[in-house]
């Protein structure tokens, strides 16, 4: 029997944390702690501990796929990029998307925004990062040191080792003040809480920088993929350069961050929703795309996958080398740990397949080369320690229009707000914990949490089924009655399970107007 640790870094959100791949006789069979990461001390979240689980998944795509009818039937890696190439030579420029998983490798988005820029030469080269924020200064282990801290949204949930730091500064005497929807975890460490309308967090936001105070200030803000995130992080910057504090918006994605500096960067939203005639999708869960043809490199069947003319399977973070950006800057390796099974590749092999059947070299023949490519003076072996930290650039948010507490009615009489799960994070677009076993049995479907008082008035018990709606849509879920909601306010988590997405109910808005009905389970 042949056993080893590996160590990489987690595939889930942007703190960057590191743990081992514990492998047996070639197959990934569990996590354990890497004691000398600098960036979590040894320590993970709930899907880091059970990351490990996703790696060797049932529901792993094996091979090519292509559209023939209404369905999707294995096919030859010849056949499938054959396909790629007749149809998609017929496009020119901004008729593509490009959509690039802000989960991947730097290598993998460097190898993709080469195919986007310089053989279908489109503009719309984007990720679930591009949400209009860029903002990152001071280091992850700083916030320790820090004497007041500004927390904007529910940190202890979307990035829980930051929200570590934050409790070993206030374990120091740091002053920590929390802006959220309703009585969240984060909320709940704060020594001054600042409640926000769904809807008005800017608005917050600006009444708690007369409680700022120090000399060593940190704003946090853990960014989500909503419509609103701009004009949060436009009102958290502000709060910042007022009081001369670092501010660092913490990306939804493990390398986030990279793919911003990478130029994955054109809007998200609007690259997606735009008028182009073919979407060329990485990694990510976009829901099914109406185009008239859709080429996806996943790991899993996604809803976006199954809408797809062609799919072709690719590797997960395990079965590949490369390195990913974190939010303080630092790139760290990712470390294959097993080998991928037979006709599976790494998304930027699969990049360059495609490429060269169009014509085009893209000049790589190995992850480090492509590194090299633009972090011409570091290698694998320099950074292999803790990594190595990019200077800080100045903070860059969107202009975009204010927003404004929801407008409630008789109709739609509850404010609908949206947050990260410690259990699956932002989880809008992806698939990794809904492959992560133990934590879909932590958290098998979406939810809404009430009020008691809101509950009481609809005749609602806990463990009821609800129906959610909103202009957008409606979904049917559990119901979780807590204290820390107040009345007229309810929260649903941005996750995606089976059929249900929380984008049904917003389509990409953080807070609307909805209403509650029970309904039979």
């Amino acid at each position: 029997m042949e056993f080893k640790y590996v160590p990489t870094v987690c595939p889930f959100c942007g703190t960057g944390c590191s743990f081992n791949l514990v492998v047996k006789d070639g197959k990934v069979v569990g996590t354990a702690p890497f004691q000398r990461s600098v960036v979590c001390d040894g320590k993970t979240c709930q899907k880091g501990h059970f990351a490990y689980e996703l790696v060797n998944s049932p529901a792993r795509l094996t091979t090519p796929m292509i559209k023939k009818g209404d369905a999707l039937v294995e096919a030859s890696w010849d056949d499938a990029l054959a396909a790629i190439a007749a149809k998609l030579g017929s496009y020119k420029g901004n008729d593509i998307t490009v959509v690039a998983s802000a989960n991947s490798t730097n290598e993998d988005i460097i190898a993709l925004g080469k195919l986007a820029k310089e053989v279908f030469n489109t503009e719309n080269f984007t990720s679930a990062a591009a949400v209009g924020v860029d903002a990152s200064a001071g280091s992850i282990a700083g916030i320790a040191k820090a004497d007041c801290i500004v927390a904007v949204g529910n940190i202890v949930e979307s990035h829980p080792l930051v929200a570590r730091r934050i409790a070993n500064a206030k374990d120091k005497g740091a002053k920590v003040i929390v802006i959220d929807n309703y009585a969240s975890p984060m909320a709940k460490m704060a020594t001054d809480f600042v409640k926000a309308a769904p809807g008005a967090e800017a608005e917050a936001i600006a009444e708690a920088v007369a409680l700022v105070e120090g000399k060593n200030v940190v704003v946090l803000f853990g960014v989500g993929m909503t419509a609103s995130e701009a004009a949060i992080a436009k009102a958290a910057l502000s709060l910042a350069e007022s009081k001369n504090a670092a501010f660092c918006a913490l990306p939804a994605q493990s390398n986030g961050r990279g793919a911003l500096l990478l130029g994955a960067s054109a809007c998200f939203k609007t690259a997606c929703t735009g008028d182009s005639k073919a979407y060329y999708v990485v990694g990510e869960d976009l829901g099914p795309l109406n185009a008239e043809f859709v080429v996806v490199q996943d790991s899993f069947l996604t809803a976006t996958a199954q809408s797809a003319d062609v799919v072709l399977p690719a590797a997960v973070y395990a079965e590949v080398d490369g390195t990913v950006t974190n939010a303080e800057r630092r790139i760290q390796l990712v470390r294959k740990a097993q080998e991928p099974a037979e006709g599976i590749k790494a998304n930027w092999q699969i990049v360059a397949d495609v490429a060269a059947k169009l014509g085009a070299n893209l000049g790589f023949e190995s992850a480090e080369e492509i590194f090299k490519s633009v972090y011409s003076d570091l290698s694998y072996e320099a950074i292999s320690k803790d990594g190595f930290v990019l200077p800080e650039q100045k903070a860059e948010v969107a202009d975009v229009p204010a927003i404004a507490a929801v407008a409630t009615s008789a109709e739609f009489p509850l404010a609908l707000t949206t947050a990260a799960t410690i259990w699956h994070g932002f989880g809008g677009s992806g698939t990794l914990s809904e492959n992560c076993k133990s934590l879909v049995r932590e958290v098998p479907d979406i939810f809404v949490k009430i009020s008691k008082e809101d509950a009481k008035e609809n005749g609602i018990l806990a463990g009821d089924f609800v129906a959610v709606t909103t202009e957008k849509g409606s979904l049917t879920m559990p119901v979780m009655i807590t204290k820390d909601m107040e009345k007229g306010v309810i929260l649903v988590p941005t996750m995606c399970l089976g059929e249900k997405c929380i984008c049904m109910l917003t389509d990409g808005e953080k807070a609307l107007a909805a209403k509650i009905e029970k309904v039979e389970a």
